[in-house]
């Protein structure tokens, strides 16, 4: 394929996910506030604090759907991933992925106790890892599109 071609593609298809990464951005954010919005509803204080977690769980996740938004905006403007802004950027969504595994629980905390809460953060846990594993792959990319930048 021709580079100007592949560039066009991987444009046109950040595009759509940067898109797709805004509303899901605007919608978990909703959804946290709705959840908030309830809690003059509920009487009992365990079901406040899990509506609570709840609600911070749909915040972090509404911040990580913007940083990738952001991502797949500068992949849209440059037609190129591997850049420091976006090494950093999925560093900083494995750090709100590290949060997400432990803020939610210590909100309710002693509700549910030690064991449960962390087996609830553990998806979140491996989303971090997971992602600052991506961020190393994308740091090596960034050296292999520098060096072939260089050489030509």
């Amino acid at each position: 394929m021709i580079k100007s071609t592949v560039e066009e593609k991987i444009k046109s298809s950040s595009l759509a996910i940067m898109v797709i990464s805004a509303l899901g951005a605007l919608l978990s954010a909703a959804v946290g506030a709705a959840d908030l919005m309830g809690l003059g509803k509920l009487e009992d204080d365990f079901s406040k604090k899990m509506m609570i977690k709840t609600a911070v769980s749909n915040f972090i996740g509404a911040v990580i759907l913007a940083v990738a938004a952001v991502i797949f905006y500068r992949i849209f403007i440059s037609g190129r991933p591997f850049t420091h802004g976006n090494i950093m950027a999925v560093r900083v969504i494995a750090v709100l992925f590290l949060l997400n595994s432990a803020v939610p629980s210590l909100v309710v905390g002693a509700a549910l106790g030690f064991a449960k809460t962390s087996i609830i953060g553990a998806g979140a846990l491996f989303n971090a890892v997971l992602f600052f594993f991506f961020a190393e792959i994308m740091r090596y990319g960034n050296l292999l599109q520098t060096e072939s930048d260089e050489t030509l």
